[in-house]
């Protein structure tokens, strides 16, 4: 048989088992070159699916890939396979083998990450390829070690939040005490600091932990996951970082104001702006640059600008390190950490002072009075993006016939945001990000939050409102008796899924609510 012949006999054989194999919808929105090349995605992959880089047919493929990954990272490097796609491919779902528990599997990969992450710092001759695929190993410096290029001003002690369960329309159980002690209040200064993919910090050889909630000895901390490898026990004091070698741009002197999830509105407003109280106390001098992340939102920018005029802020892109003389870490007034093994509650507790701070500053900036609406404004909190309500049409529905707008705060500008919420006597929604702004009600102010029965175990919006002054109640979707099955085995995605609100009993509660004391 010729050449030519087994080559066109592979062709029609791989044209084949791509035809069965690829999802062209998946296909064509993961890997946007081939939709913008205009490429026939079933040929694309019959003809290219083995190449570089490495592309998965459909959602099950793709899957399988990244359990996988470990192994061929590991044939890459000891086989000597000139494939980068596949060590890049693990190092960027190693963390979702983590969080997937998978037992064994995991620490396999674990094994392998940290394999990777010596061979990366040894002399072979393919060192330094993989130390810029993987990262190198840095030892992790913690606010309060004692370091000669780290100086701490300590400003407040740890502070005691106490709080109850949540509040549930119609709910049966007796509310449960609880009580969290927030960290105490400080701010770091390093020497010659790098700052880097998602405002991590490294200085003098070393990794600098300033957010209590991303420590690296925690499963999961959103956004610093893509730059920190935490691959080693606990008790090597160790994680692996993407630095990138050459700094973009220096400063003299600089304030980190952004964290490791910058732009979700939430992080953003409790944790980040609200830096400005302790940057307030120290009497920090305004020509001082504040550090922010590039991918901030225009509304969010427009805070900036509101609460802090005057200064320049420098934005750094998760690409990209700033290198600064002297950096200025204050420290963040909250412990929210992300990974799943710490307990709901044990994660909410809030520092009034900081956020005081926010509504006297943003009523100030806005010449708004703290007096209450004198007449009525109900407003209902539309989610157009996420998971959401599934009836949300029916949901509006209701709200509208009792007499509220219905918003999306996520088409408002931050300085309307804050008016409407200042206005409202009113607010209710599905509960997530944008009840962040529950902080500018005036006291007074009543709060209704729609959540899935899965997530119950969350005070932390009741807590935002609680502590400004405002009632909060939740109504929560219906059980299922199919989710019970499903319960034991994946609790997760009943807890993050979309869920139905009972209109019957929301416009129930709204008769009961809506009604003066």
């Amino acid at each position: 048989m010729s050449a030519v012949l087994i080559s066109s006999l592979r062709a029609r054989v791989s044209l084949f088992l791509a035809g069965k194999l690829v999802d062209a919808e998946y296909y064509l929105n993961r890997y946007p070159d081939v939709r913008a090349a205009g490429v026939d995605p079933v040929r694309h992959f019959a003809e290219c699916g083995y190449a570089v880089p490495i592309r998965a047919a459909n959602p099950s493929m793709e899957r399988a890939i990244i359990r996988l990954s470990p192994f061929l990272a590991l044939a890459a490097v000891l086989l000597q396979i000139r494939r980068d796609d596949w060590v890049q491919c693990f190092v960027a779902h190693y963390q979702e083998l983590w969080c997937g528990d998978l037992g064994l599997e995991f620490r396999f990969a674990r094994w392998v990450a940290r394999l990777l992450a010596a061979r990366a710092m040894g002399s072979g001759p393919d060192a330094a390829n993989l130390e810029r695929i993987v990262g190198t190993t840095l030892p992790i410096a913690r606010i309060g070690d004692e370091h000669p290029w780290l100086t701490l001003r300590r400003m407040d002690p740890p502070e005691t939040h106490r709080f109850s369960s949540p509040r549930v329309w119609e709910g049966r159980g007796a509310l449960v005490a609880r009580e969290v002690t927030l960290p105490p209040l400080w701010c770091a200064s390093v020497q010659n600091a790098s700052v880097f993919g998602a405002m991590q910090v490294a200085a003098s050889g070393h990794f600098v932990s300033y957010e209590p909630a991303a420590d690296p000895s925690l499963s999961f901390a959103a956004g610093q996951f893509r730059h920190v490898i935490a691959c080693y026990a606990a008790q090597d004091n160790k994680i692996v970082a993407r630095l990138p070698d050459a700094a973009t741009s220096r400063l003299d002197e600089a304030i980190l104001l952004g964290g490791r999830c910058s732009n979700n509105h939430f992080h953003f407003l409790i944790e980040y702006l609200s830096r400005g109280y302790l940057i307030d106390r120290l009497g920090l001098p305004d020509d001082i640059p504040l550090v922010i992340s590039d991918n901030l939102f225009p509304s969010q920018m427009e805070a900036l600008e509101l609460f802090f005029p005057g200064r320049k802020f420098v934005a750094v892109s998760s690409r990209e390190r700033l290198d600064v003389v002297r950096l200025h870490i204050p420290s963040l007034m909250t412990y929210l950490p992300d990974a799943l093994e710490v307990t709901d509650w044990k994660k909410e507790g809030l520092r009034f002072a900081s956020l005081d701070w926010l509504r006297r500053r943003a009523y100030e900036a806005l010449n708004l009075e703290d007096d209450a609406p004198s007449q009525p404004s109900r407003i209902f909190l539309a989610r157009r993006r996420g998971r959401n309500i599934v009836n949300a049409d029916e949901v509006e529905a209701v709200f509208a016939r009792h007499g509220f707008a219905i918003v999306d705060p996520s088409t408002l500008s931050f300085i309307e945001q804050v008016r409407l919420f200042a206005a409202a006597t009113h607010v209710a929604g599905p509960l997530g990000a944008a009840f962040s702004n529950t902080i500018f009600c005036r006291p007074g102010t009543s709060v209704l939050g729609l959540g899935s029965r899965y997530a119950v175990t969350s005070s932390l919006f009741q807590n935002l409102a609680e502590l400004m002054g405002c009632d909060c109640i939740h109504l929560l979707s219906d059980k299922r008796k199919r989710d019970f099955v499903r319960l034991s085995a994946n609790k997760i995605s009943l807890r993050q899924g979309s869920y139905a609100i009972n209109t019957r009993r929301l416009d129930g509660l709204l008769r009961t609510w809506l009604v003066p004391a």
